[in-house]
């Protein structure tokens, strides 16, 4: 890959503990979901359904919540199959509730994206994933090049499984690598070699599926930044089109599988932000370019196109292109975002199994989104994207006192009403984007950490 450092200004690391250890949403919606309410449910989803414009683009999001194994630093909500929660009959339930909204939409509604994530979508045969594929072409109008993308788990990965992924479309797969060091993945209870990982990809790249991410993590138990080096130059070398780098966000009181993971062996504060730094400049050294504050692109993928085009958007899955009207999720947890509506599924699989057996909806909870909601949502998706935006007065003035602190420590710079979020405050981005929530109040062991 052809470095692009050379038009690149300096990134500035300079770790401020006040910040960094900050807890914040990641602001992938606006209300986050801590905020949704039990109080709109399916009404206002079939209302907001019913009411998208014809001819409208969707994305498709479906939610697979199982894995072969249990990696203890997940957040996600999966969980090992077994005979009182089997597959077979979630992919029932899912068929039902793909066919159930596709009623309530308008005609000439087409799709232009579908994203498997999970759990590991790789947990399904190649039978149920061509039943699955085949539920949705029943279903839905799928452009004729639309992007159809999977999270795939390379230790799972069979030859038929990328095949059978390959032979209905996908375009795009992101491969969990997490670390490479082996002491670190013993303690996530995540061990996968680098010729397993290498394998994964030239399976799917023989298979036809050349546009390929990898996910890197930092923060985990006894990794040190050599390990996050280690790990970011491999996925370089591999010459992948997208990087995500996440921080581990440790919540044992909300994923019970993170008890299994020593809070002694976490790194330090300080720690952790130069772990994110050494993935970041060991990335942009190898020639990907940075897309907001934890994506990193090569510079001929879409996603730096749509950075360089202001086109840059945020959403569940993270930084995207998606020019869909609205995102609709299927499955046991997943959201759904509609243009003044977010709704999500119940996360329990038993619950969400028994609703779809009785014909009944299986939204239970979500936010309907004021005029004022969307100005806000609007703005926060403009920082964490552009990091610069032109503030409406009335928001400057409420957010100015929040701002204030930011401006005496160099992290922002204001000029009328122009916000400018300087190098220095890059890696703390969701603390100014949290400047401009007027619902956001700092609360001890709710979020993850600001970096």
């Amino acid at each position: 890959m052809t470095s692009a450092l050379a038009s690149l200004p300096r990134r500035e690391w300079t770790y401020l503990a006040e910040f960094a250890n900050e807890q914040l949403p990641r602001y992938t919606s606006y209300p986050p979901a801590n905020r949704f309410a039990s109080s709109v449910g399916s009404d206002a989803a079939r209302a907001g359904l019913c009411t998208l414009p014809t001819n409208a683009s969707l994305s498709l999001y479906l939610h697979i919540p199982f894995c072969q194994k249990l990696c203890w630093y997940c957040g996600c909500h999966t969980s090992v199959p077994t005979q009182a929660d089997p597959v077979d009959s979630y992919l029932r339930a899912l068929k039902a509730e793909i066919a159930a909204v596709a009623r309530q939409l308008p005609s000439g509604v087409h799709v232009s994206r579908i994203h498997f994530g999970g759990g590991s979508p790789d947990i399904l045969a190649p039978a149920q994933i061509a039943d699955l594929f085949g539920a949705l072409r029943s279903a839905f109008h799928l452009d004729r090049f639309a992007e159809i993308a999977a999270e795939l788990d390379p230790r799972n990965l069979s030859p038929a499984v990328v095949d059978a992924f390959a032979d209905q479309g996908l375009s795009r797969a992101s491969l969990g690598v997490q670390v490479l060091s082996d002491s670190v993945q013993r303690r996530i209870n995540r061990v996968q070699s680098r010729d397993e990982i290498e394998q994964a990809i030239a399976r799917l790249r023989s298979a036809g599926v050349h546009s390929l991410n990898v996910d890197l993590m930092y923060g985990l138990p006894g990794q040190t930044r050599e390990d996050v080096i280690e790990t970011a130059m491999f996925a370089a070398t591999q010459d992948v089109d997208r990087v995500a780098v996440f921080g581990y966000a440790h919540v044992p009181w909300m994923k019970k599988h993170q008890k299994s993971i020593s809070e002694s062996e976490l790194p330090s504060s300080e720690e952790r932000f130069r772990q994110a730094e050494a993935a970041a400049t060991t990335l942009e050294r190898a020639g990907y370019l940075p897309i907001g504050f934890d994506h990193f692109a090569a510079p001929g993928d879409s996603l730096a196109a749509a950075e360089r085009q202001g086109r840059l958007r945020r959403n569940f899955q993270g930084y995207t292109d998606d020019e869909a009207i609205a995102l609709i999720g299927f499955g046991a947890s997943a959201i759904s975002s509609l243009p003044n509506l977010i709704y999500q599924n119940t996360p329990d699989t038993s619950a969400y199994r028994a609703a779809q057996a009785a014909g009944a909806s299986t939204v239970t909870r979500g936010v309907v989104l004021t005029p004022e909601d969307q100005r806000v949502a609007r703005l926060i998706e403009r920082l964490l994207c552009e990091f610069e935006a032109d503030l409406p007065v009335d928001l400057r003035i409420a957010a100015c006192s929040r701002l204030a602190r930011l401006q005496d420590a160099g992290l922002v710079e204001l000029h009328r009403n122009h916000l400018t979020i300087t190098a220095r405050g890059r890696p703390y981005v969701r603390i100014v984007a949290a400047c401009f929530d007027p619902e956001f109040a700092p609360k001890i062991d709710r979020h993850s950490l600001a970096v």
